[in-house]
Parts: structure tokens; sequence; C-alpha cells
């Protein structure tokens, strides 16, 4: 195992992250146009996506372990960022494409956050609309449903 094969692994974490995040966009798209076909598969594709992650997670951890063990690197948690600052520190290694791509996914990942916590409010604000339009129906007030407040 070299750092090759670590800098590959993450090139293609990179990329499923991209199609993670089209995926929670379309999700979004889907959320806002109320079209419940494209949610659901959305929801299919990301519960798919989710597997998948958590199995870069794990190579990525396991192959820090195999580096950092073969070339004598006292890692003490297997994350990228303290790995990246130890063979900066400790190895004459050119690390500066490690840290571009680590910065590269901090990036993507942070959108991902960011449209997964804007779905998250869309689809909070969507239950509250259906239950107050819900209870404005059904209760006998007699102000009109459209002055009510939303």
């Amino acid at each position: 195992m070299e750092m090759n094969d670590l800098y590959n692994l993450l090139k293609e974490q990179h990329k499923f992250l991209e199609t993670f995040l089209d995926t929670l966009s379309l999700q979004q798209k889907a959320i806002i146009e109320s079209d419940l076909t494209g949610l659901q598969e959305t929801i299919k594709a990301e519960g798919s996506l989710m597997v998948n992650f958590k199995h870069y997670e794990i190579n990525m951890k396991e192959m820090i372990s195999e580096l950092s063990n073969k070339y004598s690197l006292k890692v003490t948690e297997d994350k990228l960022s303290e790995f990246i600052n130890i063979i900066n520190n400790k190895m004459e290694f050119n690390s500066g494409r490690f840290v571009k791509l680590h910065r590269s996914l901090q990036d993507l990942t942070n959108q991902i956050l960011k449209i997964n916590n804007q779905n998250k409010l869309l689809i909070d604000q969507a239950r509250n609309f259906i239950k107050e339009t819900i209870s404005a129906l059904v209760n006998n007030n007699q102000n009109p449903i459209l002055d009510r407040k939303i």
C-alpha cells in the first residue's frame, strides 16, 4: 500500500461526494416542486449512497492505519487531517496534492451539510403548512383560510 493508493481512494471519494451532492440537489428540487416520484427516487438513491459512503470511510481509515504502520507514523486517530499534518512534518513527502484534495473534500462536505439542512427546513415548513391547513379546514372559525398566518 502506497500513498498513491490513498490519494486515488480520496479522488474516488471526491467523485462520490459530488454525486451525493447532486442527488441532494435533485431532492431539494423535488421537495420544492412537490414531485413525490422524484422525491422517492432521490431518497432511495440517498440510502444506497450512504451505504457506499460508509465503505469509503472504512477503507480510508484502514489505509491511513496501514500507511501509518508502514512509515512508523504516530497517528492517534485515523483522521485524514491528522495524517496529512504528520506526513507534512515527519516525511520528505510533497503532501500539497493531499492538502488540496482534503480541502476540496471538506468544501464538498460543507455543501452537502448545507443542502441537507435546507432540505430539512423545507420539509419542516411543508409539514407545518399542512398542519395549519388541516387545522383551518377542521376548525369552524369564521376567518377565511387565506387571511390566516402561514
